[in-house]
């Protein structure tokens, strides 16, 4: 029964990895709109400023400090509640591209390149906590603080 199964799933299923397109474009179907943050009907425009007070490097002992980082970017989605997000976080070093999502009044973002992959968290009461992991060593900076 179970060979009769498997038969008739393999018999009615399309070719896995198989082109359907006659061009070799595997662009999504021309009359199927693509739902980016830009084209969402629910957009929200992303502005925040972070206040990280606390830096802590790999296993030493954490420190003050004074970061502050710009988040900014667009999210948007199907309901207002939970969105897609693209944005960009400046700091006084580089600019890095981060994408998630918004749930409510929280926000989860990474990015980055391979050599340094960036995590952002923004809880609802704004708490955030921003975590560099570099490949080279490897070693992480954590950053704990606010974004509002």
């Amino acid at each position: 029964m179970r060979l009769l199964v498997f038969l008739a799933l393999v018999a009615f299923t399309p070719a896995l990895g198989q082109d359907t397109h006659s061009d070799g474009d595997h662009a999504a179907d021309p009359g199927m709109e693509v739902l980016t943050p830009d084209t969402a009907p629910f957009r929200q425009q992303i502005k925040l400023t972070c206040t990280f007070t606390t830096e802590c490097v790999e296993a030493e002992p954490c420190t003050e400090t004074k970061f502050a980082p710009q988040i900014t970017g667009v999210a948007g989605g199907l309901t207002p509640e939970e969105l897609m997000v693209q944005t960009q976080m400046i700091t006084d070093a580089e600019t890095i591209d981060l994408l998630g999502v918004k749930s409510g009044m929280a926000l989860s973002l990474a990015g980055g390149t391979f050599a340094a992959r960036h995590l952002v968290s923004i809880a609802k009461d704004e708490a955030a906590r921003y975590t560099v992991h570099y490949a080279d060593g490897p070693f992480v900076i954590s950053y704990l603080g606010t974004c509002n």
